[in-house]
């Protein structure tokens, strides 16, 4: 009998331990759990946070990015609108020339006129036999213009020519340089009556003084 009151004694000693420590665990387990709930918790609510942070920013950046497309979308479209203004009205402006009957612009490149052959007497001394030189003369004009007038004024420019030739001995033209000189005569000479350009050159070609 006594040693069932010791067990007895023992077990109801040990049974409040054990549930002490039974109860000290559970509530370990408890305050643990809370804390690792707390922690995920928190850890859920930091990248909630973080992302609807980063949304905001995107929609800011949209926001902001916006106003500016439609601002330059609207610029580029005035200045479109502007240069096919600009278009419309050099458009209008060459109808409007057109319509005037403006002139084409005239060919201003140099043109070259060649002249009839010029068969005519050459300068001698009383008693020697007569000379005479036979010659094709081409003519460098600035422009159709001058060719016409030069064309409208031919009596006058063979008649220059031949009185020019006529001054001149044959011994003046057997050098290069006295024949240049005599192109350069020439030259002044037509020029001195020509109205809508002057001459840039004149050349011989089939140069001949008679023996």
């Amino acid at each position: 009998m006594a040693n069932d009151e010791k067990e007895k004694k023992t077990e109801s000693v040990s049974d409040p331990q054990v549930a002490s420590k039974d109860g000290k665990l559970g509530t370990i387990l408890t305050i643990l759990n809370l804390v690792i709930t707390l922690g995920i918790g928190g850890v859920v609510f930091m990248q909630f946070q973080k992302d609807k942070h980063r949304e905001s920013v995107s929609d800011i950046s949209s926001e902001a990015e916006a106003p500016a497309k439609d601002e330059h979308g609207a610029e580029a479209h005035g200045e479109a609108g502007h240069g096919e203004a600009a278009h419309g009205e050099a458009a209008h402006g060459e109808e409007h020339g057109e319509g005037h009957g403006e002139a084409p612009k005239k060919n201003t490149g140099s043109k070259i006129l060649t002249l009839d052959q010029f068969t005519v007497n050459l300068s001698t001394t009383v008693g020697t036999p007569p000379r005479f030189a036979r010659v094709v003369i081409a003519i460098e004009v600035p422009s159709e213009d001058t060719s016409q007038e030069l064309n409208q004024k031919m009596p006058q420019v063979r008649n220059a020519v031949i009185d020019l030739f006529n001054s001149k001995r044959p011994t003046d033209l057997q050098t290069g340089e006295g024949r240049n000189f005599l192109k350069e005569e020439i030259r002044n000479a037509l020029n001195s009556f020509l109205v809508t350009g002057k001459i840039k050159g004149v050349f011989f070609s089939n140069f001949q003084v008679s023996s």
